[in-house]
C-alpha cells in the first residue's frame, strides 16, 4: 500500500522544530537547506540523478540546518510504510540512526553531525532492513 505524502503537516512541523518560517535557503551564519527525499532505489554517493520534478515520488522531505557551533541538524519528515523502522544515512559517510514510522507511515526525526565531517555538497538515503526494492529514499543533494 503506498501512502500518500502530506506536505502541509510535513512542512509545518519542520518549520516549527527548527524555528525557520521561510522555504527559501537563509542567509547568514546558520544556513539552511531543504530536499525532497525521493522514492528510487540507487543512486551515486552524490544523488546527482535524483530530482524532486516527479511529485508522486515524493515520500518526505529534509531540512539541513548549519549550526555556528559546528554541528549540522537534520529534520526528516516523511511518509512511507506503515510501523517499519527506516535506516537514516548521511550517503556513503555513515549511518545517522533509525526513523520507524508510525500506524499511518508518518515520521519527524532529528539527526546531527559534525559540520566539518563532510563538504558542502552531500546527500541522504533511506531503507528498511533488507532494502527492498521500491522501499529505498534518496535526497536530492544538498549544496552548501
Amino acid at each position: 500500500m503506498r501512502m500518500s505524502w502530506r506536505p502541509a503537516f510535513l512542512f509545518a512541523a519542520l518549520a516549527s522544530a527548527l524555528s525557520v518560517p521561510s522555504l527559501a535557503p537563509a542567509q547568514g551564519p546558520d544556513p539552511v537547506r531543504e530536499a525532497y527525499l525521493m522514492r528510487q532505489d540507487f543512486s551515486d554517493c552524490g544523488n546527482a540523478d535524483v530530482t524532486g520534478s516527479n511529485p508522486t515520488g515524493i515520500g518526505g522531505m529534509v531540512r539541513v540546518k548549519r549550526g555556528t557551533d559546528g554541528v549540522t541538524r537534520v529534520m526528516v519528515a516523511m511518509t512511507a510504510k506503515p510501523n517499519t523502522t527506516y535506516h537514516f544515512f548521511l550517503k556513503c559517510v555513515r549511518i545517522l540512526g533509525d526513523i520507524t514510522t508510525q500506524e499511518e507511515g508518518e515520521a519527524i526525526v532529528e539527526f546531527e553531525f559534525p559540520t566539518n565531517s563532510v563538504g558542502d555538497t552531500y546527500a541522504f538515503d533511506m531503507y528498511p532492513e533488507g532494502a527492498p526494492a521500491g522501499e529505498k529514499f534518496q535526497s536530492v543533494t544538498i549544496k552548501f
